[in-house]
């Protein structure tokens, strides 16, 4: 509008006082009192001659001009200029019609650009969602960490402050929630303190029993659908508080494909994890068999180790390699005849090379598992020292895989305060706590020690890692 004021007062010598309204008389600002004159001359004079531009002199007795916004025989609109402080000459006349014919075209083409751009912007998005997807397949098959990524994604890619991603339990009778982050009440996932949900109650029960989306204002809800439904995904309140909108559900609907097949080879991977976790629980029972603790270790002590990775904060995937290590930390021992294994008291350097030489040896009896292979270099080098004095290669600080130097604490504080064939007793926890303290840099790793310190202040310590 400003655009057709400035053009008409280059023509006109003075900047007008301008309306524009419809075809059908309607303007598109708040009509003032001294133009209510030349809008009731207009209405009457284009229902005569609609499709001319016109000088007219309305009933005030003051000259006014108004144009048709038109393209081919379709009217769109008029622009109006009431009360000029000249008649118009018709070349003037003709001169403000060219450029409102111009104008109309320029606009026509902003439009179509811009459903152009609403039409793209959708599409652009879903394939760019499409791309994030496959890159967090590639990137974690970890169920927990997939699921909060998705649901971290949804908030990006809805621009919304709160998402829940909730999955059927085997029943198919109730919602487990797996994460829901909401950015007013918390930044961080918060899906523990929520409860699960009947599928014959609320939103989300809705659309997972019936498989159909739900879109309103503040709330847009999605199946998850591979065969069969498998959950939901429900992104609420846009952060720019505008409305969901079928666009966004299209959106939403492509993510969702996706997440299906990410979720679906999570959960097949869980399998294959929990397949391998039986196999090591059987080849540590197998051990077991032969000498109680001896090859293998107690359910507190791994307990112990993974309690001391969370304090540290690794990665999901370090964890899960340590808790298959702590099943079978010493499998190299199941060479080493029992007279040494079970000999009180301090080893020969004889006996002390064949205990070496077997625990390389004994680890060759993983080598054949293949899921097994990150899970190996624990085993092998938590007999090293941080100092650098252990082995098998005599390893020294960093260069010994974090989860060996994790064990490594574990290993000796079980062995002190636990009874062994090998030696007469066993100590107290705040003694075995004193001397991991005092090895700390030496044989221990200083930042594994600090994190089992902070674990074994933890109240109930004492009851649940006494073995």
């Amino acid at each position: 509008m400003a655009l057709f004021k400035n053009a008409f007062a280059d023509i006109l010598g003075k900047k007008p006082k301008c309306l524009f309204f419809d075809s059908n008389g309607k303007t598109t600002e708040k009509i003032k009192k001294d133009q209510e004159h030349a809008l009731s001359s207009l209405r009457k004079l284009k229902r005569r001659d609609p499709k001319e531009s016109k000088s007219f002199g309305c009933s005030c007795g003051k000259q006014s001009l108004y144009i048709p916004v038109m393209q081919g025989d379709n009217i769109y609109g008029y622009a109006l200029v009431p009360h000029v402080k000249r008649c118009p000459e018709a070349k003037e006349i003709l001169l403000m019609r060219m450029f409102v014919d111009l104008a109309l075209k320029e606009f026509q083409k902003e439009q179509e650009l811009t459903k152009l751009y609403d039409t793209i912007r959708p599409r652009a998005i879903a394939l760019s969602t499409i791309h994030t997807i496959h890159r967090l397949l590639s990137s974690t098959l970890d169920m927990d960490e997939l699921i909060e990524r998705i649901a971290r994604l949804t908030l990006q890619v809805m621009r919304s402050r709160y998402c829940a991603i909730m999955l059927l339990d085997d029943s198919k009778t109730h919602l487990i929630p797996k994460a829901v982050i909401d950015l007013k009440n918390t930044s961080g996932n918060g899906h523990k303190k929520y409860k699960e949900i009947k599928i014959n109650k609320g939103l989300l029960g809705y659309v997972a029993r019936t498989g159909k989306t739900r879109l309103s204002r503040n709330s847009l809800c999605v199946p998850l659908v591979e065969e069969d439904i498998i959950g939901v995904i429900c992104a609420k309140f846009k952060s720019s508080s505008t409305s969901f909108n079928k666009f966004d559900m299209e959106i939403l609907l492509t993510l969702a494909e996706q997440a299906v097949i990410a979720i679906k080879n999570a959960q097949m991977y869980e399998e294959q994890k929990k397949m391998a976790y039986g196999s090591i629980k059987s080849l540590a029972a197998l051990l077991d068999a032969k000498s109680p603790h001896t090859y293998t270790h107690s359910e507190p002590f791994v307990k112990l180790a993974l309690a001391i990775a969370e304090e540290m904060k690794l990665p999901r995937e370090n964890i899960r390699n340590l808790k298959f290590a702590a099943l079978l930390p010493d499998t190299g021992k199941f060479s080493i005849p029992d007279e040494i294994l079970k000999k009180q008291g301090g080893l020969s350097n004889e006996e002390y090379n064949v205990v070496k030489k077997r625990h390389i040896e004994g680890i060759k009896i993983l080598e054949p598992l293949e899921f097994l292979k990150p899970v190996i270099p624990i085993i092998k080098y938590h007999h090293e020292r941080y100092d650098g004095m252990g082995y098998p290669d005599g390893l020294k600080g960093k260069q010994i895989p974090v989860c060996a130097r994790i064990l490594a604490v574990a290993d000796a504080f079980e062995a002190m305060v636990s009874s062994r064939p090998y030696k007469d007793n066993k100590i107290s926890i705040n003694q075995a706590l004193k001397e991991i303290e005092k090895n700390k840099g030496t044989q221990f790793d200083p930042d594994v020690v600090s994190a089992f310190m902070t674990v074994a202040q933890k109240p109930g310590f004492d009851k649940v890692f006494w073995v």
